[in-house]
């Protein structure tokens, strides 16, 4: 409720505050996936090591993601837009064909609060497209680059509730040593939960009446973390969970005490034992959204907007009247 409130606030501070430009603001609704270290699929068949990038994906784990925009065209071909958004993204390794996965057993939630903003370059537009005078349709098509930060927290169900994981440390962080790229022991700490990220995309709009602007974006993400689904490194050391108020931690670090049933035998839980492979730390995560817009375009005040992005605002030229001189 905090985010809808924020993004409705967005709103309305953009049209009392900025309206006097000529610009386009609205929401957008969507379905998001991710890229990572959970769930995936295999080559060719049960067990097999799991599919590269985007043939990795699995579309059962799509959710949901919502969010508002604001968009500025400082030039026929050049837009900016920023973007304040949520996005749900999942993984389930009990999904998986690749046998080390669905032995792993491990899963997750994140609710991605991310804030961006992106350069859009318009390749292609086309006016009234019914040919329809006032009810009429502009079309336009766009490729855009950007970046921009979010919140990282993803969590883990236990007991019945959703847990944040990176208080835990499920991968012994904030309280083993780890060596770092020189050699040298330094303490092993909780990874950022505010990360930067890069992304790129294209997209396309109907401007209806000149005023109302619905349109489809989509969009790919590379983040600056492999812990997005809290998942990267080893499992901690043997001892790392000894206190019973490590309890939780332990249970969610590792969670592959059946894996030789989940797969048939084809892996074993030894597999699993502390300081083995528990992600693959070389690979940052990724994740995905495509969206539906739905947003107004406000018309610009001054004569300079209106004259020279008409084709936008709809301002007709008026016609001086003519007058004869009196004597």
């Amino acid at each position: 409720m905090r985010i809808i409130s924020v993004i409705i606030i967005l709103l309305l501070f953009v049209q009392s505050a900025i309206g006097q430009y000529n610009l386009d603001y609205g929401i957008k609704l969507g379905a998001a996936n991710y890229l990572g270290e959970m769930g995936g699929t295999s080559k060719e068949g049960k067990g097999t090591p799991a599919k590269g990038f985007i043939s990795d994906l699995r579309f059962d784990k799509t959710r949901y993601c919502f969010g508002a925009w604001v968009r500025y065209k400082v030039h026929p071909l050049l837009s900016v837009k920023a973007n304040l958004g949520v996005i749900r993204i999942t993984g389930a390794d009990s999904l998986s064909d690749y046998a080390n996965r669905k032995g792993r057993n491990l899963s997750f939630r994140n609710d991605l609060v991310e804030l961006n903003a992106q350069f859009e370059y318009n390749f292609y537009t086309a006016q009234d497209i019914t040919s329809r005078g006032k009810t009429r349709m502009d079309f336009g098509t766009f490729v855009f680059i950007g970046g921009g930060m979010f919140w990282n927290n993803p969590k883990a169900k236990y007991e019945g509730k959703w847990v944040a994981l990176q208080p835990l440390g499920t991968e012994g962080q904030g309280r083993i040593q780890k060596e770092n790229n020189k050699g040298e022991m330094e303490d092993f700490k909780k990874y950022k939960r505010i990360v930067a990220m890069l992304h790129g995309g294209l997209g396309l709009h109907y401007t209806i009446k000149r005023k109302y602007r619905i349109g489809w974006e989509t969009a790919v993400r590379y983040t600056f973390t492999d812990y997005i689904d809290d998942v990267s490194d080893r499992y901690a050391p043997a001892g790392t969970f000894d206190s019973d108020a490590d309890s939780k931690a332990e249970d969610l670090a590792n969670n592959s005490d059946y894996a030789d049933v989940m797969t048939n035998g084809v892996v074993q839980p030894s597999q699993y034992s502390p300081g083995s492979l528990r992600g693959n730390p070389k690979k940052n995560d990724w994740y995905m959204t495509m969206e539906f817009t739905f947003g107004y375009v406000v018309r610009g005040k001054s004569n300079f907007y209106r004259s020279k992005y008409k084709f936008i605002t709809g301002a007709k030229k008026r016609r001086k009247r003519k007058t004869r001189a009196k004597f």
